[in-house]
């Protein structure tokens, strides 16, 4: 489907999955065995716009928890891009009250790695720098829509597997 098509069904707590064709995108497909590389989540929406929250290693120059128009993201993204729909309710205002707070932290490479390979020891969690499952995991957490789990070992592929979604839609697709 088209983001066009869907765009006005998101809603605050939505899993935007992505799957990149870069060099890094593509090593962590492999070491994750997926073919999600990056999460983020629409934080609100209003007037048909939707708003992502993600932290990226690097986009744009800039690193770190950013805000995003969506269809802004979508339109420069180089791979493919899912929508995973939240199936459960929860408080939206303490969900975007937590999403704010998190806005500008730096990005965590250090645990992104370490959340990524089964060799390194297990991070202990700490959500003072995030990486992009890290903050979905955290979000989500907070909310009460998960329980009991370290948001640093969490992968992309791991939020894709929760099990509080609709059927993912793919809204972009690169051949």
């Amino acid at each position: 489907m088209k983001y066009s098509e869907v765009r006005d069904l998101m809603k605050p707590g939505d899993v935007i999955a992505f799957g990149g064709n870069g060099f890094i995108s593509n090593i962590i497909k492999l070491a994750t065995e997926s073919v999600v590389s990056h999460v983020g989540i629409i934080m609100r929406s209003e007037d048909s716009r939707n708003y992502i929250i993600e932290s990226n290693g690097k986009k744009k120059g800039m690193t770190g928890v950013q805000v995003w128009l969506m269809s802004t993201r979508l339109e420069e993204y180089d791979g493919n891009v899912w929508w995973l729909p939240m199936r459960v309710e929860f408080d939206r205002e303490l969900f975007i009250n937590f999403l704010m707070l998190q806005e500008g932290k730096e990005y965590d490479a250090p645990q992104a790695i370490g959340s990524a390979f089964d060799g390194v020891p297990d991070c202990q969690e700490n959500l003072d720098r995030l990486f992009c499952s890290e903050l979905v995991t955290a979000a989500l957490e907070y909310v009460g829509v998960i329980s009991d789990i370290n948001a640093s070992e969490m992968t992309p592929a791991d939020v894709c597997r929760f099990d509080i979604y609709e059927d993912a839609v793919q809204i972009k697709k690169i051949f």
